[in-house]
Order: structure tokens, then C-alpha cells, then sequence
């Protein structure tokens, strides 16, 4: 499970109160707020996969709804990152078509390390590897957002529209697993990171219309205001939204070998992971 990718911030005309390249400390914030719910969750996982049934249970109850409102937040907040990177550039007079571009170039990025995603839990879990997991359908999503984010706030019904189509299709049982992706229930299917278009575009596209509507024109609007004078986050407080496709690829290489060493210090019985 795991993390969201933020569009980054560009620059404005000289019309917009905001510096070369200011960031909202609010979505920032947000996102740190995932990625620690994510490194807290996956500090759970890691404690069930090295020593079973000594500590919560990562599947079920309270720990088990953690992951959906992890990936939930990502890509809410991806999505409202998407539309203030468009509305800041469509003020800045780029057109349509290169506006997209630019989507499609971030896009990119996302999908090469989701492929890389692919790559190494294919060596690691063998037929559970991750065939569609959150990257790619942040990178997917993203590449679809590029296009309806010209919606604006229509973006919020068309993910909720899409949130429900997920729903209905989950149950849908079909043979091939290419058919995953969609989100059918794929007889003898099973991965260890898998969050398919439906219903996981919903929020995605949710955040779009969220962003277009509070961040109109790439700008903060009336809604928050009283964000304006608040005092800002110290640095460090968020440094983790800043980065979080790099702390998505790289904390359970740290978190894990952490875990095991509490759990060694602990008392337990723990073969080296690696």
C-alpha cells in the first residue's frame, strides 16, 4: 500500500500573488499526513510478516481500514495538486496542449517507478507481485485527470459517479486478470498492492474537482482565507509531503530492518528479513 505523487508547484505571472515556486503549506501538510499513516500502518505489516500474531492484526478491524484512507488521501491530494499546477499555468496563458504535456511528463515519472515497483516485488513475492498498485494508478490517474481536469468542480461528480461504479463492478467475477486493472474480482487473483482504476480514479478525480474549486486559478480562494494568515508549518513538519514518491520507494527498505531490530530487542525470535 502506499503513496501519493504531488504535481509540482510552478512558477506564476507577475498577476499572481505568489512567488516563484510557492507552495501551499496546507497540501504539504496533508500529504505528510498520509505518509505517516502509511509508515505507521506498514510498521504493523512488518511486525505480522516477521513474527505472526504477536502484535495487531494489519488485515481486519481498525489496522484493516487504514490502507483505503491512506491511498484515499494520496490521491485526493494528488488530484488537487494536478489542478492548482493547471490553473496556475492556464493564468499563466500556457495552452491546453502543453499544459497536458506536462501532466503526461509527471505522469511518466510516476509509471517508470511504479514499474520499478513491479520489477522488484516480482523478485520478492513471486505470483503476488504488484501488477497495479497505487503508483500505477496515481500515474494512470493522472494521465486521465490531464484531460477532465478542464471540468473543474464537475470533477467532484464524476469521481463520485466513478467511486460508485467501483463499487457495483467489485463483485463482478471475471478470468482475466487484465481485467483487474478495471477492478472485476479475478478468480485466483492475489497481490500484495493492488488499487484498480475503479473505484480508486473516484477520489483521484474527486481531488481535481476539490482543487478547482478551493484553488481557483492555482490561487487560494475565498473558502481559505483563513489559511492566509496562518502561521506556517516549520520546514522539517513537512518535508516528507515534499518528497513522497521518494519516501514511498525507500521506507520499508529503513522501516523494516527497524522493526526487526525492536523486535529482536524485544525478545523475539526474528530471522533477518533480507
Amino acid at each position: 500500500m502506499t503513496l501519493t505523487i504531488s504535481v509540482p508547484d510552478r512558477s506564476l505571472s507577475g498577476t499572481l500573488p505568489l512567488a516563484l515556486g510557492t507552495r501551499f503549506w496546507e497540501i504539504d501538510a496533508a500529504r505528510t499526513v498520509a505518509i505517516v499513516m502509511m509508515v505507521a500502518y506498514h510498521a504493523v505489516y512488518d511486525v505480522e510478516l516477521l513474527t505472526p500474531g504477536i502484535g495487531p492484526d494489519p488485515f481486519r478491524g481498525f489496522w484493516g481500514a487504514v490502507p483505503e484512507a491512506t491511498g484515499s488521501l494520496f490521491l485526493l491530494v494528488a488530484g488537487a495538486s494536478l489542478a492548482v499546477s493547471d490553473g496556475r499555468l492556464t493564468r499563466r496563458g500556457v495552452s491546453a496542449v502543453d499544459r497536458i504535456r506536462r501532466h503526461l511528463r509527471h505522469a511518466a515519472v510516476v509509471l517508470a517507478a511504479a514499474t520499478a515497483v513491479t520489477v522488484a516485488t516480482r523478485v520478492a513475492f513471486d505470483d503476488r507481485y504488484v501488477r497495479f498498485g497505487i503508483l500505477h494508478a496515481i500515474g494512470v490517474s493522472i494521465l486521465i485527470a490531464a484531460v477532465t481536469v478542464r471540468l473543474g468542480r464537475w470533477n467532484l461528480l464524476l469521481g463520485g459517479v466513478l467511486l460508485l461504479g467501483g463499487l457495483v463492478i467489485s463483485d463482478v467475477q471475471a478470468q482475466s486478470s487484465w481485467l483487474a486493472v478495471i477492478g472485476l474480482d479475478i478468480v485466483g487473483f492475489s497481490s500484495v498492492d493492488h488499487w484498480p482504476l475503479l473505484p480508486w480514479l473516484g477520489p483521484m478525480l474527486a481531488g481535481v474537482g476539490a482543487g478547482a474549486a478551493l484553488y481557483p486559478g492555482g490561487v487560494r480562494g475565498p473558502a481559505l482565507d483563513p489559511l492566509s494568515g496562518h502561521p506556517r508549518l516549520p520546514r522539517w513538519a513537512t518535508v516528507s509531503g515534499r518528497r513522497s514518491l521518494a519516501v514511498y520507494l525507500t521506507h520499508q527498505l529503513v522501516l523494516i530492518p527497524i522493526v526487526w531490530a525492536a523486535l529482536v530487542v524485544a525478545g523475539q525470535d526474528v530471522p533477518w528479513p533480507l
